[in-house]
């Protein structure tokens, strides 16, 4: 047990990328809430187009990218990737996209209180 707390306690160089992508992957997911529910925006990602305002949703925005993420988290710890730099340069795109993704919705979110105050 000390052994598997130890892991997820143990520091890697990737934790950052992790830490920032599961945040702006939570920020998409509020975002997105926000915009389906003022009724002027549909959800394009199909898997979560039938069920994003429920346990659904939740389940496939919060709780399985933490998991998965903590996996890469332990995964590295145990034995750290070979190739380090196309890592650092896949988990990079990972956080760009992820911040482009919130860049849009903060643009929309910005337009609408502006249009309709």
């Amino acid at each position: 047990m000390k052994k598997n707390i130890s892991l997820i306690m143990s520091k890697t160089q990737y934790d950052n990328y992790l830490f920032w992508i599961y945040v702006l992957n939570l920020s998409d997911y509020l975002f997105t809430l926000v915009l389906v529910s003022s009724g002027l925006f549909v959800e394009v990602n199909p898997l979560l187009k039938m069920d994003i305002q429920g346990t659904g949703g939740f389940i496939l925005k919060c709780i399985l990218p933490m998991m998965l993420l903590l996996y890469l988290h332990i995964r590295m710890a145990l034995k750290p990737p070979v190739n380090k730099k196309a890592v650092k340069i896949l988990l990079s795109f990972i956080f760009s996209y992820y911040a482009l993704i919130n860049a849009f919705h903060i643009f929309w979110l910005a337009y609408f209180i502006v249009m309709f105050r």
